[in-house]
C-alpha cells in the first residue's frame, strides 16, 4: 500500500488527560523524524475536565499551508463528550482510535477504521493513569508510520523526552508510548531500546 504523505488528526478529549501533551509529543516527534508539522490547541475556560482538542498537521513532502483542518485523517478521542463534540471532523474512511474506557460502544458502532482501546484501564495496570494519553499517543504513531510517512518508536521517545521532565512520569510514558504501539503492531516485547 503507498503511504499518503500527508495526515490531518485531531485528537479529543476532557481537561486533565493530557491531550495538549499528546499534541506536543506528536509534534516534536515529527520535528525529530524531519517530517513537517504543524499543532493548533483549542479548550474551554474550565480548569479541569472542560472540552480540549488539538489539532495537528503532519506532511513528509508538501509544504503546511494552516493547522486547521475540516476533515481528520486520523482521530483520537479520549472521551465520550469529546467524540460527541468533534464527530463533523470525521469521515467515513478516518481512522480512529477510541478510549473505550470512557466511550460506549454503541457510540462509534457506525464507523469502519475504529481501533479500541481501553487506554485508561491499561495505564492504570502500567501504574498511573496518567499515562492514558500515550497509550493512545503509542497507536497514533503506529497508524501514521503505516499508512503516512515513516515515523518510528525512538521518534516518539524523543517527543515524550521533550515534554515530560518528571523522570519517573518519562519512563512510564515510554512505556505507555510502547504499549500503544505494539497493541496495533501485535506483538509484545520486554525489552524497549531507549
Amino acid at each position: 500500500m503507498a503511504k499518503n504523505k500527508t495526515a490531518r488528526i485531531i485528537v479529543g478529549g476532557a481537561g486533565g488527560q493530557g491531550i495538549l501533551t499528546l499534541g506536543k509529543v506528536i509534534s516534536y516527534s515529527a520535528i525529530h523524524q524531519n517530517i513537517q508539522v504543524s499543532c493548533l490547541p483549542a479548550y474551554g475556560a474550565e480548569m479541569r475536565g472542560g472540552y480540549v482538542y488539538c489539532t495537528i498537521v503532519i506532511s513528509a513532502g508538501e509544504n503546511i499551508a494552516s493547522p486547521v483542518i475540516s476533515h481528520a485523517d486520523i482521530a483520537v478521542f479520549m472521551d465520550e463528550q469529546m467524540f460527541k463534540m468533534l464527530r463533523s471532523f470525521l469521515k467515513k474512511d478516518t481512522d480512529l482510535i477510541l478510549n473505550t474506557s470512557l466511550i460506549k460502544k454503541s457510540s462509534f458502532t457506525t464507523f469502519c477504521g475504529v481501533t479500541s482501546i481501553p487506554a485508561s484501564e491499561m495505564a492504570e495496570k502500567i501504574g498511573n493513569i496518567k499515562i492514558a494519553n500515550m497509550i493512545a499517543a503509542g497507536a497514533l504513531g503506529y497508524i501514521i508510520n503505516k499508512k503516512y510517512c515513516r515515523f518510528n518508536l525512538s521518534g516518539l521517545y524523543y517527543g515524550v523526552g521533550e515534554v515530560i521532565k518528571n523522570k519517573e512520569l518519562l519512563e512510564m510514558s515510554k512505556t505507555g508510548i510502547e504499549t500503544g504501539w505494539n497493541l496495533l503492531h501485535g506483538k509484545r516485547t520486554k525489552d524497549r531500546k531507549d
